[in-house]
């Protein structure tokens, strides 16, 4: 008996739409429970992280439990055998006796042209010099599945004289029909969805995740000033109003003196709608604004510097001052020992804007006059 070489269509796909967007609909819910745990970590929300984290705990059991009632429900499929010629073979290693061997076959069903498939299948080490390339085997698959193809190491006895007598022409490989829900595509298409499903819930809560990420910025999980950057820093804004005056204060377990703490406590007073003052001064830990208000311009109307002008906490030079720390413990050999503090305001005199810097040692105190713009003006006298 011959088997002639022969073209036609593969694989049914009519079932691919279908497949293809259970795996988008599959791929976007869990991108969106991960997402939703990272960013709820990351902003500090236990119900967004822990909502997460439970939907994509369901999603994963409710596909599980779902798949296998499917399955159980689903009927047997029906077999179908035929005759197939052997196009290529490797073995691969293994150290028990059935060595997975990866096949090409040339399948010649009775119903359908021949087709090419490409699968793996365990076959005893003794068995395996009898599975030569161009040798006819009998093959079974499901009806509906080509792709699900097995030898059958011991066919009947008809079907076995039916391999032995027959011989086979090769299907070209353009007839190679591959299982659909392995193709690349679902995996495409469940990467595609899954970013898709983390970038929403980014948006959703963008204004938590990127408020004002700068140095000491109010960052993701929403404390200003970076006072969760360590486990050691803290920072806390209180304000208090008397008749004479208006005060507001920010206190830092970290040294002013750290890089980036100056302007992280600032931005914090910020958010306590704290942005000029007509008097500033700043020690180790702490930073005090008086005559405050919510505005670049205006007078403080109250208390000992009623008439002052303010100005705008954000533009004074943070990143300067605790180097006129260090050059006014320096110019005046008081060392790095002891108290210092950073007064800023006005000068009675010219009402130009004034950073003075006191340092306080055991030999005594000395003073730093910069300008606005963190320039010194006058270095520190001897101490008194």
């Amino acid at each position: 008996m011959t088997i002639t070489e022969t073209t036609g269509p593969t694989e049914s796909r009519r079932d691919r739409p279908a497949t293809l967007l259970g795996s988008a609909l599959t791929g976007g819910v869990v991108g969106a429970a991960l997402a939703a745990v990272v960013v709820g970590i990351i902003i500090g929300k236990a119900a967004l992280w822990g909502g997460g984290a439970g939907f994509f705990l369901f999603v994963v059991v409710f596909t599980a439990v779902s798949g296998r009632r499917e399955r159980a429900r689903a009927p047997q499929p029906e077999k179908r055998t035929a005759l197939a010629m052997i196009e290529s073979r490797r073995a691969t290693s293994g150290e028990m006796a059935d060595v997975p061997v990866s096949f090409v076959l040339t399948v010649a069903p009775e119903d359908r042209p021949a087709y090419r498939v490409a699968f793996s299948q365990s076959i005893n080490l003794v068995d395996i010099a009898g599975f030569p390339p161009r040798r006819v085997v009998v093959v079974e698959y499901p009806a509906h599945e080509p792709w699900d193809v097995t030898i059958l190491v011991q066919p009947d006895e008809e079907w076995a004289r039916r391999a032995a007598e027959a011989s086979m022409d090769s299907a070209p490989e353009s007839t190679l029909v591959r299982n659909p829900r392995a193709e690349g595509a679902h995996c495409l298409v469940s990467l595609l969805a899954i970013l898709l499903g983390a970038a929403i819930i980014v948006l959703l809560f963008r204004a938590d995740l990127f408020r004002d990420n700068g140095p000491g910025g109010q960052g993701a999980g929403g404390h200003p000033g970076g006072a969760e950057v360590s486990a050691s820093a803290s920072l806390s804004v209180s304000g208090s109003t008397s008749v004479s005056s208006r005060t507001s204060t920010a206190r830092t377990t970290e040294s002013m003196l750290q890089e980036g703490r100056m302007r992280s406590t600032v931005e914090a007073l910020a958010l306590a709608d704290v942005s000029t003052a007509t008097a500033f001064r700043i020690e180790e830990h702490t930073m005090s604004a008086s005559g405050v208000g919510g505005g670049t311009d205006g007078t403080d109307t109250g208390g000992p510097d009623a008439g002052q002008p303010s100005f705008d906490l954000d533009s004074l030079p943070y990143e300067r001052l605790p180097a006129l720390v260090r050059e006014a413990r320096a110019s005046s050999g008081l060392g790095t020992d002891g108290s210092w503090r950073i007064d800023i305001g006005h000068d009675a005199g010219t009402e130009d804007l004034v950073i003075r810097v006191t340092v306080q040692g055991a030999q005594g105190t000395a003073t730093l006059r910069a300008d606005a713009r963190g320039r010194i003006t006058e270095h520190a006298a001897a101490p008194r």
